[in-house]
């Protein structure tokens, strides 16, 4: 898949002062840059974190398979397709994102889909439909409690000690987490997003953030949707409308060159 900046909407603002700008829209802007915006900007060593969302064993890791991917919205049942791309490429990518943030001392957040209630009293009842939907499609059931083993974060991507790992009951993290709260206190201004599924919890987690004034960066091949109709729609959309796409060389990569 070919990423490219989106540049079309840029300019008509090419003539404003560069003063004008900053103080417009608190940026600093770059033609060349995603939206028109700098790349120092969307990815820096002083205020940016990287959120690994709902990389969790009951639908991340093919030999628990507790959740089905028919009913999704896809033709058919595309499990081989999903498993294979979290196991070839996402797992290898977020690994990868996870040992460059670590490298530097940068925020790492892991979010998982749990409540902490027993019973999920807390979670919407369309969620928990779902979910119920999903267990039954692949021929398991489970509860989305906080403590059970299915729940739980899959082993090649554990959080390293000190690593803020909160459990929510809603698409966005935004939504069902104190996440917002903690980014503003530690200078946070943008993050880079990976996870599954891109389609629900990573594309809400985007929407928000991108509402409450963060600049997101979505690593592509750090993420995964149901099917490839799915992950080049959200691809599309969020790049066109609520974050920058890139790939995980192109993040470490920026990192790298922020060094400098």
């Amino acid at each position: 898949m070919t990423l490219r900046a989106v540049n079309k909407h840029t300019g008509r603002y090419r003539a404003l002062d560069q003063g004008i700008k900053m103080k417009r829209y608190g940026l600093k802007l770059d033609p060349d840059g995603w939206f028109g915006i700098s790349d120092s900007e969307w990815i820096n060593r002083g205020s940016t974190a990287l959120l690994v969302i709902d990389m969790q064993r009951y639908d991340a890791d093919r030999t628990w398979s507790l959740i089905g991917t028919r009913g999704t919205g896809t033709s058919d049942d595309s499990s081989d397709y999903y498993y294979d791309r979290i196991e070839r490429t996402v797992v290898p990518s977020i690994k990868r994102l996870l040992d460059c943030f670590r490298s530097n001392k940068l925020p790492v957040f892991h979010l998982f889909f749990a409540s902490d209630v027993p019973g999920a009293p807390d979670m919407p009842p369309l969620w928990k439909l779902r979910f119920d939907q999903h267990a039954e499609d692949s021929g398991n059931r489970y509860t989305p409690e906080t403590g059970l083993p299915e729940m739980g974060i899959i082993d090649d991507l554990k959080p390293s000690p000190g690593e803020p790992v909160l459990s929510k009951v809603t698409g966005s993290a935004f939504a069902s987490t104190r996440l917002d709260v903690i980014l503003r206190h530690m200078g946070i201004r943008a993050f880079v997003a990976c996870g599954v599924w891109m389609n629900s919890c990573v594309e809400d987690t985007i929407r928000a953030g991108c509402d409450l004034g963060y600049l997101v960066t979505l690593a592509e091949d750090g993420a995964a949707a149901p099917d490839e109709k799915f992950h080049k729609a959200c691809v599309r959309v969020l790049g066109e409308m609520y974050c920058q796409v890139r790939n995980t060389d192109w993040v470490i990569n920026r990192l790298k060159a922020d060094q400098k």
